[in-house]
């Protein structure tokens, strides 16, 4: 029997701050209103690995499976590292 260990990537180390940051937001997500323009925002903050998963979902206003479905939709990579496990068993554990 061959046991198999889960493979977690090292989290990236950033500078607690960050000195600019340039978004493109697309002219048609502009029109779509608050909600489509704060996912943007928090699809680009999390694509660029300035937010972790779940400050991307809050800014987004959105679950955890929608923001999922909305990296997939978007073919954005999860980045899941350790902490992510923790902050999604606190998560299930306080019934979010």
């Amino acid at each position: 029997m061959i046991k198999k260990q889960a493979a977690f990537k090292q989290k990236p180390q950033m500078s607690h701050f960050v000195d600019s940051i340039q978004l493109e937001i697309p002219p048609d997500t502009l029109n779509q209103g608050e909600g489509a323009i704060l996912s943007a925002i928090a699809l680009k903050l999390y694509a660029q690995g300035i937010f972790p998963f779940g400050q991307a979902r809050r800014l987004a206003n959105l679950s955890v499976w929608e923001f999922q479905q909305l990296l997939g939709q978007n073919h954005i990579e999860r980045h899941y590292h350790e902490t992510d496990l923790a902050e999604d068993i606190d998560s299930i554990a306080a019934g979010y």
